[in-house]
C-alpha cells in the first residue's frame, strides 16, 4: 500500500486519560452521531428527561464571571413560528474588542449534538478539569469575536420544545435559526450591525449552508432585523453527500502510515464506498426517499465506515488514536458539570444535559443522506465568504471528499479555484498545513488534526478562523491575530 507524506503540525492538544467505549464515542464526540448504534436509534423515539423551568420569551441570566471575566449570556429565546420551541443559547463577548468585532454563531452537528460540547471541549472562552472547575482557553475564539453557542434543534442540550412540533429537515433548520437570531439581537441591538458568520462542524456541513441561505433570501419585514451576513465556516462537514461519501475508502491512504484494513481487502472496500455511493444519489430523488436514505446511511456505516475501524480498532474520528481499550471521553467532566444544581443556576435551566438526542438523530435521519452543496453557489454569488476546512486524520468528513466537492462546485469562480496554488499554512512559523483559495471560497486542509479541529489544532484554529474574519489571506502569518 502506498503511504502519502506530509508534514505534521506537532498536535498541541493536552493528554486525557478519560475513555470512553468505541460505540459510546460516536455519539458523545458530538459529531456525525451514533453510527455504530443506528439501527437501535433509527427504531426507538427516544427523548431526554425534561424538567423546564418557566422563563419568559428572552429570559436570559447574566453571569458576571463563570468560565471567563467577558460579559456573557445563556438562556433561552422562544421561537415566534413554533408551538413552545425554547433554544438555548451561551454567548460571550469578545476578550478584545466587543463593539466592532463580528458576530459569530457555532453550530455543532449530529444531527443532534449540543453546541456546548464545542465551548466545553472546542473553541470556546473555557474547559473543565477534574475538580469541576473552568480553566481559561488561551485559543478561544471569543479572543476576537463575539460568539454564540446554540444548541438545536429541538430537544438538543438545553433546547426544549413541543415533540408533536418536531424538526425534520434543513427548511425547519434555516428558519428556527432565523428565528432564533431575530431574538438574539432584538434583545442585543448593539450587534445588529456586526458582521455576521455562521461556523460549525461535521453534520454543521448541512447545518451551516442551509441556515445562511435561509437568511440571504428573507426581506425582513418591519419587525425584523436585517442579518449582516458576511461568511460561512465548515470544519470537517457533511455537505456534499454524493461526492463525499465514495471518498470513505481513500483514507487507506493517510499521511500517518496507519494501516486500516489489510492490503488485499482495499479495492473491494473501495468498491463498496462506491456503492454505498449509487444509493447516495438514489437518496436525492423524492421517490421512496424514507426507505432509501435509511438504507444509504446503514450502508455507510456497515460497508464503508466499519470495515475501516472494526479492527484496526482506530477512532473514525482521528485514526490516529487507537480504540482498543476504548476512546477518549472528552466530556467526562463536563457532562457532571453541566448536570450540576449549582451550573444550571448560573445557566437559567432545569434539564438534565446529553451530549446528543437520539430523538432528533431520528428525526433527521432521512434528511442525513440530502445533499446541501447546491446552497453554496448561491452564497458565494451572494458576496458571501466560504471556508471549508478539514484535519487529515478525520475519516468520517475527511479531508480528501471535501476537497473533491469544493473542486467540484459548479460556480463562476471553479476554473480559477482549481487552477489556484495550494500554499502552506503558515502559524507561527510553522507549516500547519495547505490552503487553496480563489476569490471568495477556501478549501483549507489541517495537518496532525481529526474531526475537531479546534481541539487537536487549537493554535492553527484559532489563527485560521481569525485570518478568515477579517478577510485576510489565509496561509499568511497576520500581526493584528
Amino acid at each position: 500500500m502506498s503511504y502519502e507524506k506530509t508534514p505534521l503540525f506537532q498536535a498541541v492538544t493536552k493528554p486525557r486519560k478519560a475513555k470512553a467505549s468505541s460505540k459510546s464515542v460516536l455519539y458523545a464526540v458530538g459529531a456525525l452521531g451514533a453510527l455504530a448504534t443506528v439501527g437501535t436509534i433509527l427504531t426507538s423515539h427516544q427523548s431526554s428527561t425534561v424538567v423546564v423551568a418557566p422563563v419568559s420569551n428572552l429570559a436570559v441570566v447574566n453571569n458576571s464571571v463563570f468560565c471567563d471575566v467577558t460579559k456573557q449570556q445563556s438562556g433561552y429565546i422562544k421561537l415566534p413560528h413554533k408551538v413552545d420551541d425554547k433554544y438555548f443559547y451561551w454567548f460571550f463577548e469578545s476578550r478584545s474588542n466587543p463593539e466592532t468585532d463580528p458576530l459569530v454563531l457555532w453550530l455543532t452537528g449530529g444531527p443532534g449534538s449540543s453546541s456546548i460540547f464545542a465551548l466545553l471541549t472546542e473553541n470556546g472562552p473555557c474547559t473543565i478539569d477534574a475538580d469541576l472547575n473552568t480553566v481559561r482557553n488561551p485559543h478561544s475564539w471569543t479572543n476576537h469575536a463575539n460568539v454564540i453557542w446554540l444548541d438545536q434543534p429541538t430537544d438538543v442540550g438545553f433546547s426544549v420544545g413541543d415533540d408533536k412540533d418536531d424538526d425534520h429537515n434543513e427548511e425547519d433548520v434555516g428558519r428556527n435559526i432565523y428565528g432564533f437570531l431575530q431574538g438574539f439581537l432584538k434583545k442585543n441591538p448593539k450587534f445588529k450591525s456586526h458582521p455576521f458568520f455562521i461556523t460549525g462542524e461535521s453534520y454543521g456541513g448541512h447545518y451551516v449552508p442551509s441556515a445562511a441561505h435561509y437568511i440571504l433570501n428573507q426581506s425582513p419585514d418591519n419587525d425584523d432585523v436585517h442579518i449582516n451576513l458576511k461568511g460561512i465556516s465548515v470544519g470537517n462537514g457533511l455537505t456534499d453527500t454524493v461526492t463525499q461519501i465514495p471518498y470513505t475508502a481513500d483514507m487507506v491512504d493517510n499521511a500517518y502510515n496507519i494501516t486500516l484494513v489489510p492490503p488485499a481487502d482495499v479495492l473491494a472496500l473501495k468498491e463498496a464506498a462506491k456503492a454505498v455511493g449509487k444509493l447516495v444519489e438514489a437518496c436525492q430523488s423524492p421517490v421512496n426517499e424514507t426507505q432509501t436514505c435509511i438504507q444509504a446511511l446503514k450502508a455507510w456505516d456497515e460497508l464503508a465506515i466499519d470495515p475501516l475501524t472494526r479492527d484496526s480498532k482506530r477512532n473514525p474520528y482521528d485514526i490516529r488514536e487507537d480504540c482498543t481499550n476504548g476512546c477518549i471521553d472528552r466530556m467526562k467532566y463536563g457532562l457532571v458539570f453541566l448536570n450540576s444544581p449549582a451550573v444550571q443556576a448560573k445557566l437559567h435551566v432545569n434539564k438534565t444535559w446529553a451530549s446528543g438526542s437520539p430523538r432528533v438523530y431520528q428525526d433527521f435521519s432521512v434528511d442525513f443522506m440530502k445533499n446541501y452543496v447546491q446552497f453554496v453557489p448561491e452564497l458565494l454569488a451572494g458576496g458571501v465568504r466560504v471556508l471549508i476546512y478539514a484535519g487529515d486524520a478525520d475519516l468520517m468528513c475527511n479531508w480528501i471528499g471535501n476537497e473533491a466537492w469544493t473542486k467540484k462546485l459548479d460556480w463562476p469562480g471553479k476554473a480559477s479555484f482549481n487552477a489556484a496554488q495550494v500554499k502552506p499554512l503558515t502559524v507561527n512559523g510553522k507549516n500547519g498545513g495547505q490552503v487553496r483559495s480563489s476569490r471568495n471560497l477556501s478549501f483549507v486542509r489541517v495537518y496532525n488534526a481529526g474531526h475537531m479541529v479546534p481541539t487537536d489544532q487549537p493554535e492553527v484554529s484559532l489563527a485560521l478562523i481569525n485570518r478568515f474574519f477579517n478577510h485576510f489571506p489565509l496561509d499568511k502569518e497576520h500581526p493584528s491575530v
